[in-house]
């Protein structure tokens, strides 16, 4: 993601950084009607949308047309509209589709985080307990449905951070591989999947992996995976060649952060290697971060709802893997959104 302002006015360039939120909704509002599951066999008409999912066929033609110049959606000779690659990616059926994360992300509980972004920088506190009166652990704990909701988000991009680690290291000579923190087993199924004779263990609170066998089915290898039941912060399962924690480490400030790690580290035998899969921020404030404005903005999510949460960067996970007793720390950085951080048991 990128600000891309390029032969604007200072004027306009920041008012179109303003109305950013305004193409937020469009596509949420994309993916409440159900938009592109409905186009997924071909072209249709704002009139035969409209009926199917009884919305104002000229309110919707009038979202259609934004979608269309946002990229989303084309339109063919008869009038009727079609998926891009791009709007492909908000179907409910595809692999690593966008529509849960979409839904998550741009839901009124979480805006309502952002909006008190002001009173997080002044305090350092963050604004989701302000809002909502608990933590955001605690409001998904009270809130099942949100709770589906945001583990299907963070399902959504697994299999994108499993080739990202696949394209840093070749897991040939892996024989077991524990995934910490891994929802309903996704980003490992994936690995199993693409690696023969690879195995793998799962770790994720109880009412998450409750989820996980039917995945693990569906790719064909629940006989190669153990899922276990538990809390990273206490244990993780011994005897794994390879540890991951993907997009983990990044909800939690320091202290909690060096708690997992830590659990991990106990967990492994010397010369197992951790992979620590998160976008990690530039160092410094130069073009590259101009270029990669994402995972500053993610950082300041994680200030919004964690708090301490927060993106860091290379020399910042050092610091806690040290600290944590690993060594031999090195940044892959990939084709992808995400680096792979890996570092090695002593």
């Amino acid at each position: 993601m990128s600000a891309n302002t390029d032969g604007l006015s200072p004027r306009a360039a920041v008012s179109q950084m303003a109305t950013g939120y305004w193409i937020s909704q469009a596509v949420r509002a994309m993916a409440i009607l159900g938009l592109a599951d409905h186009l997924a066999s071909g072209p249709r008409t704002a009139a035969d949308l409209a009926e199917e999912t009884g919305a104002h066929a000229p309110s919707l033609a009038r979202l259609l047309r934004t979608l269309v110049a946002l990229g989303l959606c084309e339109r063919d000779d008869a009038g009727g509209v079609y998926l891009t690659p791009l709007g492909e990616a908000m179907r409910s059926d595809v692999p690593d589709s966008a529509r849960s994360f979409v839904l998550f992300i741009t839901a009124p509980w979480v805006e309502r985080g952002w909006e008190e972004l002001p009173q997080a920088v002044r305090t350092g506190e963050p604004t989701f307990p302000r809002v909502h009166g608990v933590g955001f652990w605690d409001y998904l704990g009270v809130h099942p449905e949100e709770g589906a909701l945001f583990d299907a988000a963070m399902s959504g991009g697994a299999s994108a951070r499993a080739e990202a680690l696949r394209a840093a290291r070749d897991l040939s000579s892996i024989g077991t591989v524990v995934d910490v923190g891994g929802g309903q087993g996704r980003l490992l199924a994936t690995l199993l999947k693409a690696v023969p004779g690879l195995r793998g263990v799962l770790l994720d609170r109880p009412e998450v992996v409750a989820g996980a066998e039917v995945v693990l089915q569906a790719e064909g290898v629940a006989d190669r995976c153990v899922v276990a039941e538990g809390d990273f912060f206490a244990a993780v399962p011994p005897g794994g060649d390879a540890y991951i924690l993907a997009q983990i480490v990044h909800d939690w400030p320091d202290a909690e952060a060096l708690a997992i790690l830590s659990a991990c580290r106990r967990a492994m035998a010397p010369a197992a290697r951790l992979w620590v899969i998160e976008q990690v921020l530039p160092s410094t404030d130069g073009s590259d971060l101009h270029e990669k404005a994402g995972p500053t903005l993610l950082d300041l999510n994680m200030l919004v709802l964690f708090g301490g949460g927060q993106e860091r960067t290379a020399e910042e996970y050092r610091r806690l893997l040290v600290a944590a007793g690993f060594g031999e720390i090195q940044v892959l950085p990939t084709d992808t959104l995400w680096s792979v951080v890996e570092a090695m048991a002593h």
